[in-house]
């Protein structure tokens, strides 16, 4: 399941005192990856207590303390008495918007990097462009419009949050032509579906902030330059802004993300189109979004709903099923290949046979694949070492093609041996890893699907000795396990 870092807080300041006070109790996280007080010093358990130019972080891409492109920051001289107070206006349009979003690192693409409340473990750290919507008086919904780069190509996605409700709405790369995915869902704290609901960002959180002391501060994406801004501060979370007016330029917290705001966060206009809840794509009516644990009317199902329709999905039973039945079996490989051809025509509206297909062609369609993945049919293989089981994580396997794309080009019969490998693998994953519904939607848009070749590749070339040569033939007898299961040999 997909899920964007979106920035949120508890329904009240109760709420976010207690959890202030618990955090105290219990003690910080205990900065489990060593980072120095420019990248992370926090506003409670410092000692001594963080200062001016300190914890002012700036763009990070990896855990290590010297992962981060540091911003810079002076001391200038200090007021009597701070400026305004930070300003978060409960009505205003923030576009553009830039920003690093950092969380827990649950999948390769980090689509599930929801902020936590601890550093600890691997992070994802995620650039994104686009705009933010916020209006907390009428329509009560915070709006991110976002442009994310990933190893699959770019995904520009939609995320609201009302209420207890989040809708993200992915717009996949134009080569799976127009197809989106929209997945609903209603976030709890911490992850955990037993604990209280996360609500958007609620509109007086700066009523929390403290002052630190004005600073000269490097603001990030060639936007200003260098400004002359007040950090405060609450716990972990940062924020610099406009003395003479409070507007918000910049935010940082060092396990959260980077922030920044050109236009401020003053009151200005926004557009009501925006907010309409549930997005459109996400209810039935629309046709050509593949939608993951909504309901006719788009909006979210309940956790434990949504675990039973994955259980319950009408395809589980094939993926318990090791054995495939007499009609998709063959008496050989090339045979094995005819047989599951005709099955594959019948289900696909739209086919051509593998030697019409480039290696990038097929690696484009299997990164589409993954994304519409239904993860409950591979947590059957995994459990039981099925061969239909994802051999690895999408980002893993890409570096791998790129490898075994290099080594393929130097020898004609190790390319058409990649390329027939991908085409069995490509069919694999649509049959075992798809639901119908993903299968249906992906017909409507006239996605393009290989048919098996017949051929069978039973030896590498006469160079097979060098180590780069064997990596593609190891990788195509991986791919083409389907005569595993699918020759209907005798004793």
């Amino acid at each position: 399941m997909i899920y964007f870092l979106v920035l949120l807080a508890c329904a009240s300041v109760e709420a976010a005192a207690l959890r202030r006070l618990s955090e105290v109790g219990q003690g910080s996280d205990g900065n489990p990856h060593g980072w120095d007080r420019r990248r992370r010093c926090d506003a409670i358990q410092y000692d001594p207590p963080c200062g001016i130019c300190e914890g002012y972080g700036g763009i990070p891409y990896g855990d290590e303390n010297d992962e981060i492109d540091l911003t810079t920051c002076v001391p200038v001289a200090q007021p009597a008495s701070p400026g305004v107070r930070p300003v978060w206006s409960t009505r205003m349009t923030m576009n553009p918007y830039y920003s690093v979003q950092i969380g827990p690192k649950l999948d390769p693409f980090c689509f599930q990097a929801i902020p936590g409340n601890s550093s600890a473990g691997e992070l994802c750290y995620q650039r994104q462009t686009g705009s933010q919507v916020y209006e907390m008086g009428q329509y009560n919904t915070l709006r991110f419009d976002v442009d994310l780069t990933t190893g699959a190509g770019n995904v520009t996605s939609a995320v609201l949050a009302n209420g207890e409700n989040l809708w993200i709405v992915n717009h996949l790369p134009w080569y799976a032509l127009g197809v989106k995915q929209c997945i609903c869902t209603q976030p709890r704290e911490g992850g955990d579906a037993s604990a209280a609901p996360v609500y958007p960002l609620q509109f007086n959180w700066t009523d929390n902030m403290g002052y630190i002391g004005r600073e000269n501060i490097g603001i990030e994406y060639g936007v200003w330059g260098n400004m002359t801004l007040d950090h405060w501060s609450y716990g972990p979370h940062h924020v610099w802004v406009v003395p003479e007016t409070g507007s918000i330029i910049r935010m940082w917290q060092p396990y959260n993300g980077l922030q920044i705001f050109p236009n401020g966060t003053l009151p200005s206009d926004v557009d009501p189109a925006l907010f309409n809840v549930p997005p459109p794509e996400c209810t039935s009516a629309y046709h050509f979004t593949f939608k993951i644990h909504c309901n006719a009317s788009g909006y979210p199902v309940p956790k434990e709903e949504a675990v039973a329709q994955d259980k319950a999905d009408s395809m589980m039973w094939r993926a318990h099923e090791k054995v495939p039945r007499a009609p998709y079996k063959g008496t050989s490989f090339g045979h094995m290949s005819s047989v599951l051809n005709k099955w594959i025509t019948h289900k696909a509206n739209a086919t051509k046979p593998c030697d019409q297909f480039e290696v990038a062609e097929l690696q484009k369609l299997q990164a589409v694949l993954y994304f519409l993945r239904l993860p409950a049919y591979d947590d059957v293989y995994q459990a039981s070492s099925d061969t239909r089981a994802l051999r690895a994580p999408l980002e893993e396997l890409q570096n791998d093609w790129e490898q075994l794309n290099k080594a393929a080009a130097q020898d004609e019969e190790l390319e058409l041996m990649h390329r027939d490998g991908h085409c069995h693998e490509a069919v694999m994953w649509w049959t075992h890893h798809l639901t119908e519904d993903a299968k249906k939607l992906l017909n409507a848009q006239g996605v393009v699907l290989p048919l098996l070749s017949p051929a069978r590749h039973t030896s590498c070339p006469a160079a097979s000795d060098r180590a780069d040569h064997k990596a593609v033939c190891d990788a195509y007898d991986a791919r083409v396990t389907c005569a595993d299961c699918h020759a209907n040999v005798s004793p």
